[in-house]
């Protein structure tokens, strides 16, 4: 970076926040991202403090031609908010947040991440909640961008379903401000597509307004039961049969790993365990748990809290952190757990190369699949049952080809049974991406794209807009792993 030197001089003294150089100690915690495989080094990181930050970094990297990522949480599953020899836009100073309690709605500018947002309505705002992430340093504008699953989302919806305004600056600098009922139908169309169209497409969401709600009681049931994965085709067949009926209230996600044994608490062992949370009191809740109960899993824990409070308790337990890892997803539909899928997950977690890895996913439906109104974005997977999340993680770089081709095979074995994936776990290995993502969205996503940033300016390896298509021949081609942008 040093022949635009006198450039990145200019744009320092012009910024309320300031630039990151190589070298320096906020540089480098700013390349540190919840994955360990991905420190693509940036030739600089732009610290914005204000708007008008943002805007001149934009017009910064446009006049010099510099590729340009945004950070917002540091949690992209693909590091695509990192780049290599450009500029990385991190968000992360700003992190005001808004109340208005007669609206029960929230103002929150896009750098702050979910533990911002859940401490401040735990003294602001109780009992609000907002429909929020499940890992607390996930950063809001991906999660939002991207559709963005809670474990209240059963009762009222999507992340994305909750917001009802953002301001994003366009390629142009522009701060432009979407709303459904925006007086430009150009605006009206990046509402509709920043609300599940995926992150990083369109512009940078500076700030977002999120409908809060009134949950059902004063604190939510929450818990964990866990079961030996010896087990697994009988408890996984009677959990699916009975998340299909429960009351939209009741959220359930599984759980394939390695766990503590109570017996032995330093030997972890193969596990299926559920983690229920009900929106309403908790009496109610473990009622509704009485048959997965009654299959005596081997350890029980069941807490009465605040929505928030729940959430700062398990939210860490997702974590790669400095270890390496690779992320693949699949949506399954109505079909749900048949006995060749958990034969299939049985084989492959026995065969895993590394104990860290593990499977979760998310249980879906409810108000996911029926939101309020037609003004929903355009998340393609609102009838789907479960988010299915495969995550290999490990420690040392020279096991990343065992493990990501054995994350692949993993996948590919689930194959017929997926029904799509989810962008918020975004790989690059994924077979026909832009269609597994977006749908029958992704032709008008691609226009809303074409009118709002002609020039592709904001692009990554992924983005709605490109060509890219992965190598799966074997030996697998990793590559793409290694990158964010074509």
């Amino acid at each position: 970076m040093c022949s635009h030197q006198g450039a990145v001089d200019e744009l320092a003294r012009n910024l309320s926040g300031y630039v990151c150089e190589p070298g320096s100690p906020d540089y480098a915690r700013a390349v540190e991202i919840d994955n360990g495989r991905t420190r693509t080094p940036p030739a600089n990181v732009v610290r914005a403090n204000s708007v008008a930050d943002v805007a001149r970094t934009i017009a910064f990297a446009r006049e010099l031609e510099l590729p340009m990522t945004v950070r917002g949480g540091g949690h992209s599953a693909a590091g695509y908010c990192l780049n290599r020899g450009g500029v990385v836009l991190d968000l992360g100073l700003m992190k005001a947040i808004t109340l208005d309690r007669d609206s029960k709605r929230l103002r929150v500018q896009m750098g702050a991440i979910w533990s911002d947002v859940y401490g401040y309505v735990a003294r602001d705002a109780a009992p609000l909640i907002p429909v929020g992430g499940g890992c607390l340093t996930v950063g809001l504008p991906g999660f939002l961008q991207g559709g963005g699953y809670s474990f209240v989302s059963r009762s009222y919806g999507l992340g994305s379903d909750n917001v009802t305004e953002i301001k994003l600056v366009d390629a142009a600098g522009r701060l432009r401000t979407l709303t459904a009922d925006a007086s430009d139908e150009a605006d009206r169309d990046l509402f509709w597509a920043c609300r599940g169209g995926g992150g990083g497409n369109f512009g940078v969401a500076v700030e977002m307004t999120l409908q809060l709600h009134t949950p059902a009681a004063a604190t939510v049931m929450g818990g964990e039961l866990s079961y030996p994965l010896e087990r697994a085709q009988e408890v996984i067949a009677a959990y699916d049969a009975w998340a299909k009926d429960v009351p939209q209230a009741m959220a359930a996600y599984g759980y394939v790993g390695r766990d503590p044994d109570p017996a032995e608490p330093t030997r972890k062992i193969p596990t299926f365990r559920i983690t229920p949370v009900f929106n309403g009191e908790y009496a109610d809740g473990v009622d509704l748990l009485q048959p997965m109960l009654r299959l005596k899993p081997f350890n029980v824990s069941i807490y009465s809290m605040p929505l928030p409070t729940w959430e700062a308790t398990i939210g860490r337990s997702t974590l790669v952190g400095d270890r390496q890892a690779y992320i693949r997803s699949g949506m399954i539909g109505e079909g749900g757990w048949h006995s060749d899928m958990i034969e299939a997950v049985e084989d492959a977690m026995r065969k895993a190369p590394s104990p860290d890895s593990f499977v979760v996913w998310t249980h879906g439906r409810g108000k996911v699949r029926h939101p309020d109104g037609d003004n929903h974005g355009p998340y393609p997977h609102r009838d789907k049952r479960y988010v299915f999340e495969l995550k290999a993680i490990w420690n040392d770089p020279a096991d990343t080809r065992t493990n990501v081709e054995w994350a692949f095979d993993f996948g590919e074995a689930l194959s017929a049974d997926f029904h799509g994936a989810y962008v918020n776990y975004i790989d690059p290995l994924q077979k026909d991406w832009a269609v597994a993502y977006y749908g029958d969205n992704l032709a008008r996503l691609r226009a809303v794209k074409a009118a709002a940033d002609p020039s592709g300016f904001f692009r990554f390896q992924q983005s709605v807009d490109s060509t890219f298509e992965p190598d799966l021949s074997r030996p697998l081609d990793l590559s793409p792993i290694n990158r964010t942008i074509c």
